[in-house]
């Protein structure tokens, strides 16, 4: 009995040691859970209640439109349409395999694992991935009313570039492409991010600050299926500035025609202000190639073309004057007094310089010339023996003072400031001397020298207009969305032509008659009289010369200047006066009433 007793007794003290240690445990476990729920209600609750209201909060990007530019009328040149793609929110997909293959009933051109990856890599979950673009509209209204099957789907309207004139303005409007990281740098502080579309070229390029406009948002509150119950939150969008240019699209469509298929530029320009009328560069290009993003074959295409279509070469083409050089001549002979309008010199088709024989263009010679017959008949021989009289350093000193080796400060992006050469850059660059035949060549804007079709019009503008440089421009004013101008361009004279009136008066009346009687007989017609100088600039290595023709109309109260050049014309005659005359009879015949206000 005493042995049971005990047996029970000491099993009795072993359950309720097994009981205290286990309420123990319990014990605890409640003061442990106690602490934890203190610590997230008192000491992270306001973080948590954060977390909480971000997994029912959205902050939705509203994009802008991009500012329209127009042209001097108000003729759309670049504008906005819509563009539906369709897009996810990584955070709401429970199923991404499950969200794609449902999709992919709808779309079977759907590249899942494009898809996928893209959705993986989103830098915000709680932004919207677009995963495919250009959706119609029966596919978004089947998507829309059957949300459940697709919650973390959503539409997105996207404002795209359009460019209705396409080619015809490539080289001055330019084009849009992904912002890269170095730009990122800089536009950042504007509101650019990473995905942005900015200009990457041209006016869209130059004045991109002004056309970007400014993006909203919208905080909303979702459900579980991130259907959007109410807005709480909505910041505007703002568009960009809309813009009008001095460019006129019916003269712009007058040159680009002209010009036909062949390669160059036509620049078109109001001489008094520098305003710049038309500006033809070509081969061109359809900046609509790029209003998203442009395939790997078109680009491949435009890159990889001969004739560089994506080169504005108004602005970055750089080519010998030719005989349009021997205007510096001129001005330089007269006011440096080396020669008089009388001065006469021989031509019997050559000149020797040195051990050289250089030729004259008409090979049985000028015979004796006075200076304005030299340049209205373009006299080879007497310009070399004009160059030499004026020296290498005045030819460069007076070309410097007119505009040429620098660049003339239009309002477009990587403009080029062609190349005048001088003896100290030969000596460095080839270790030779400079030769008399070296200063010949420079006569007849032969040789080392190069400009760009911008300059020759720089010079040609202050020549047509008394004698003053006017920066050349593209942009005539900036309006708000309110209707506000925010930016009048005022012409900005920048110099003036080293030459007194005389010497100007006489340059006027050569240069009428290079047209009248000369070289430029070409560009001659029954509308409106032209003056101009023309060039044919022989390049080593190559068939055919580029072909130059710049001047003015009217000769005697000059409302338009012009700048014609032909890459390695490919017709035996001097095609460029001819050009220039066809599109100055044209805009002449059509828009008589509309010049005089110019």
């Amino acid at each position: 009995m005493s042995i049971n007793y005990r047996i029970n007794h000491r099993e009795d003290l072993n359950y309720q040691r097994r009981i205290k240690f286990i309420l123990s445990l319990l014990l605890c476990a409640f003061f442990l859970i106690l602490i934890r729920v203190a610590w997230l209600q008192i000491i992270q609750g306001e973080r948590f209640l954060q977390l909480s209201q971000n997994s029912r909060l959205r902050l939705l990007p509203l994009l802008n439109t991009r500012g329209i530019i127009r042209d001097k009328k108000g003729r759309i040149i670049a504008d906005n349409k819509a563009f539906f793609s369709l897009g996810v929110i990584p955070q709401n997909i429970t199923d991404i395999d499950q969200t794609l293959k449902n999709l992919k009933q709808v779309l079977p051109d759907l590249d899942l694992n494009s898809a996928k990856k893209r959705i993986w890599k989103a830098e915000n979950p709680f932004r919207p991935v677009t995963i495919y673009e250009e959706i119609d509209l029966p596919k978004i209204t089947y998507i829309l009313e059957r949300q459940q099957q697709f919650p973390s789907v959503v539409i997105l309207t996207h404002p795209v570039r359009n460019y209705p004139p396409a080619e015809l303005v490539g080289c001055v409007v330019g084009y849009l492409g992904e912002v890269n990281r170095k730009e990122l740098g800089t536009l950042s502080m504007l509101g650019v991010e990473a995905g942005d579309l900015v200009g990457k070229t041209g006016i869209e390029k130059m004045y991109n600050s002004y056309l970007q406009g400014e993006k909203g948002a919208k905080q909303v509150e979702i459900d579980a299926y991130g259907r959007v119950l109410r807005t709480i939150f909505q910041k505007e969008p703002q568009p960009g500035d809309t813009m009008y240019l001095t460019l006129d699209l019916e003269m712009q469509k007058i040159a680009y025609e002209e010009m036909g298929n062949r390669k160059g530029v036509v620049i078109l320009a109001n001489p008094k202000n520098g305003a710049i009328l038309s500006m033809v560069s070509l081969p061109s290009f359809d900046p609509n190639l790029f209003v998203r993003k442009i395939s790997s074959e078109a680009w491949i295409k435009l890159s990889t073309h001969p004739g560089n279509p994506l080169e504005n070469r108004a602005i970055r083409g750089e080519y010998p004057p030719a005989s349009t050089f021997k205007m510096v001549l001129i001005i330089a002979a007269l006011e440096e007094k080396i020669v008089t309008p009388r001065t006469s010199f021989l031509c019997y088709g050559s000149y020797k310089v040195g051990n050289r024989i250089f030729k004259c263009w008409k090979e049985e010679g000028h015979g004796k010339l006075d200076l304005k017959e030299a340049l209205i008949h373009s006299c080879d021989v007497y310009f070399y023996q004009l160059g030499l009289k004026i020296g290498v350093e005045e030819i460069i000193h007076y070309a410097k003072l007119l505009g040429f080796g620098r660049p003339t400060g239009i309002d477009l992006p990587s403009e080029k400031r062609g190349f005048l050469p001088d003896p100290n850059w030969k000596k460095k660059t080839y270790g030779e001397m400079w030769y008399p035949g070296d200063t010949a060549n420079l006569s007849i804007g032969q040789g080392y020298i190069l400009v760009t079709p911008l300059q020759m019009l720089n010079l040609i503008n202050a020549v047509a207009n008394g004698g003053t440089f006017v920066k050349p421009h593209l942009l005539d004013r900036i309006v708000d969305i309110k209707g506000n101008t925010v930016f009048q361009f005022v012409p900005e004279k920048t110099g003036k032509i080293p030459a007194s009136s005389s010497t100007l008066k006489f340059l006027h009346q050569a240069l009428a008659g290079v047209v009248e009687r000369g070289t430029g007989w070409r560009a001659k017609n029954n509308v409106v009289k032209i003056a101009g100088k023309t060039g044919t600039a022989e390049l080593a290595g190559e068939q055919n010369p580029h072909n130059w023709f710049v001047g003015y109309a009217p000769a005697d109260n000059p409302v338009i200047s012009i700048v014609v050049l032909v890459e390695n014309r490919e017709e035996e005659i001097s095609i460029a006066p001819q050009i220039a005359g066809k599109i100055l009879v044209r805009i002449f015949q059509s828009k008589l009433k509309d010049l005089q206000k110019i």
